[in-house]
């Protein structure tokens, strides 16, 4: 049965075959043009199909997401394609070059798909005009789109997209309110204020009820009339995240580098958030407007207005990045540091919080322990060289105290006042570096070829003074 098909199959080629050679030159051109004209027709209309887009794998949830949805008969090239013949060129172009990304195996693990304002209102489908005037209620909060089309905020023109960017259940266009929260909430690093000037009410109802719980009485709309600030009163907490960002996230990205240029916010959203379509949250994390720890009492103690900046003295020897003596000299730079180990990593023991104390306290403190440096060096690396950091840290210390008091033994019988006030200058100077390294207290293990300059530092400036 096979045998005649493939006899039917070269006798149909041969036939075909015997017709082109008798065909006239222009005719086999013609005919050439045909074919291709026919392939490619067939080709653009096969690639702009959903289901050709489904064919890569990391595609699938999206379409499965969009086959449930209320959009399931519009192609995904009628709204990830702005309207134009141009356009859609270009992305026939950019769809073949993925094609080939994925028969090779580049391919990554996240689709960063795109949709323009014009396609979305495109005739036929949104009207700007309609869409502007609805007054919606979202989740019980009042939201008009005229308050938010077109506008810019800190470099980032809000778009159709930038809101109804994520698929959630059937809903392949879904509204994620972490990002309403990124830009009402966040706070512009220059000037300390929002970014967006809104207050509750621009969003929520005053309750028109009295709210009862346990023996309180809540009337919200007598605190109005006092013109009660709600996210300074009871409220407190429920708004979270300034606009710092740890430069660590910077490293999910890009490579590292010691220094790079500083660029202001609205030229980085501009390149991030246009060009790239990076997620407000894949940099600023998530920022919370809920009930969440702020409410709990921990948090109303306000620990941080008496307990804050405990940890600055070991942060800045950890993160050193520069020489105390202003030469320049990598080595300043803590091989843990580079490496993001952080502090959790090396303080995984713990001990009474109270120490050598006599007063009672209760709760544990973290400290550092030897043993965690198993995770990334060999066997016994940290009960052996830690002792040693230590004990010659502290040596250097000593001696350089020990200097120290002879200069001030100098200083106290030296009758020439004016270098007697020298003296001491310098004896002051040495001392604070003698009390930071030792205000530290990791004698060398947080950073030693910083600790070691520092002790150096103070070193020469008891050796210049004399």
């Amino acid at each position: 049965m096979i045998g005649a098909m493939l006899k039917k199959i070269k006798s149909v080629f041969g036939w075909g075959w015997g017709v082109v050679k008798h065909m006239s030159r222009r005719g086999r051109i013609l005919l050439v043009v045909v074919v291709l004209a026919l392939f490619m027709f067939v080709g653009i209309e096969v690639t702009g199909t959903p289901e050709f887009c489904n064919s890569c794998h990391i595609m699938n949830e999206y379409y499965d997401s969009w086959e449930a949805s209320s959009h399931n008969e519009v192609g995904c090239l009628k709204c990830h394609t702005e309207p134009g013949l141009l356009n859609y060129a270009r992305a026939k172009i950019n769809g073949l070059a993925q094609t080939v990304d994925c028969l090779v195996g580049r391919v990554g693990t996240k689709a960063n798909g795109f949709v323009p304002d014009a396609s979305c209102l495109r005739s036929g489908c949104h009207d700007a005009e309609k869409v502007a005037a609805v007054k919606i209620d979202f989740k019980g909060i009042k939201f008009t789109h005229a308050d938010h089309i077109s506008k810019t905020v800190d470099g980032i023109k809000i778009t159709c997209g930038l809101c109804h960017s994520h698929f959630e259940g059937d809903e392949h266009f879904s509204v994620n309110t972490d990002v309403c929260f990124t830009c009402h909430f966040l706070k512009a690093k220059e000037t300390d204020k929002r970014l967006v000037q809104t207050d509750c009410r621009s969003c929520h109802e005053v309750p028109d009820k009295v709210i009862k719980r346990g023996m309180v009485e809540v009337n919200h709309a007598e605190f109005v009339s006092y013109q009660a600030s709600c996210d300074d009163s009871c409220h407190k907490g429920q708004i979270e995240k300034d606009s710092a960002i740890d430069e660590n996230v910077c490293l999910m990205c890009h490579s590292f580098s010691a220094s790079h240029e500083e660029i202001d916010s609205v030229d980085l959203h501009r390149l991030h958030g246009g060009g790239e379509k990076v997620e407000c949250f894949a940099c600023h994390g998530k920022v919370a407007h809920a009930r969440t720890a702020g409410d709990s009492v921990s948090a109303m103690m306000e620990c941080t207005e008496c307990h804050s900046d405990t940890h600055n003295i070991q942060s800045s020897f950890y993160g050193a990045e520069q020489h105390p003596t202003g030469i320049a000299d990598d080595r300043i730079l803590g091989p843990m540091y580079l490496t993001h180990v952080k502090c959790s990593d090396c303080h995984i023991g713990k001990a009474p919080i109270n120490g050598d104390s006599n007063i009672v306290r209760f709760g544990t403190v973290t400290k550092a322990s030897p043993v965690a440096c198993v995770y990334c060096r060999p066997k016994d690396y940290g009960e052996k060289l830690i002792p040693f950091w230590q004990n010659q840290t502290k040596k250097l210390h000593a001696r350089t105290g020990g200097k120290l008091e002879k200069l001030r033994e100098q200083i106290a019988v030296e009758d020439d006042r004016a270098k007697a006030k020298k003296l001491s200058a310098a004896a002051k100077q040495a001392q604070v570096l003698l009390d930071t390294v030792a205000a530290d207290g990791s004698w060398g293990v947080h950073n030693l070829k910083y600790t070691e300059a520092l002790l150096l530092k103070a070193n020469d400036i008891i050796n210049q003074s004399q």
